[in-house]
């Protein structure tokens, strides 16, 4: 029982560090479209870019609140 149990911790807090460092990325990320896209193109990347960035950064947190909730109780 308790092997599963931190089997299944360390699994959550593994996968909220590679979500977290993914949207760390994202928010980072150097604005690569700039130099080769056309106005409208760059627009469209930016619009991608940050709907990206809202939906991981949403599973971040949501991984953050299970994992905080799976240590706690």
């Amino acid at each position: 029982m308790i092997t599963s149990w931190l089997l299944g911790t360390v699994s959550l807090f593994v996968t909220t560090v590679a979500a977290l460092l993914i949207f760390l990325y994202l928010w980072r990320a150097p604005r690569l479209a700039d130099s080769w896209q056309s106005q409208d193109g760059r627009q469209a990347y930016a619009r991608h870019q940050r709907r990206l960035m809202v939906g991981v950064g949403l599973l971040a947190a949501w991984l953050v609140m299970q994992n905080a909730a799976a240590v706690l109780l």
